[in-house]
């Protein structure tokens, strides 16, 4: 019996066009999220776990006015990493380097190592 794909695309979609509903349905739903940057650094990065609060952490990033890019994607059975570039209003930019363990055609693991410029809020 194959099992299921990951499917790239809606990824690409749903962040590109804000949508958190659809990000979220792409989680196992015991999958665990990690983040690293600035102000969460690898002794103590963010970590959700659950679809729930990650449903949470989408529905307030998609909430925000920001535009969304994904590029640079590398898509396997069992893994997916691609870079994704943020910009606010205010001219802030966001790059984020993000890695995806998959399991059954959906997201296990998901560690994100972003870097901020340094303007505006770094706490968006």
């Amino acid at each position: 019996m194959a099992s299921a794909r990951f499917d790239f695309g809606t990824l690409r979609r749903a962040l590109e066009h804000g949508d958190p509903a659809a990000l979220a349905s792409l989680y196992a739903e015991d999958a665990e999220m990690t983040i690293v940057d600035r102000n969460r650094p690898p002794s103590a990065p963010m970590r959700l776990l659950g679809r729930p609060a990650i449903a949470g952490f989408w529905r307030d990033v998609c909430s925000r006015s920001t535009t969304h890019a994904v590029g640079e994607e590398v898509v396997g059975p069992d893994r997916v990493a691609f870079v994704e570039r943020c910009a606010y209003p205010d001219g802030c930019h966001v790059v984020s380097a993000v890695t995806l363990d998959l399991r059954d055609g959906r997201i296990a693991r998901h560690l994100t190592v972003q870097a901020w410029d340094e303007l505006g809020d770094p706490e968006r």
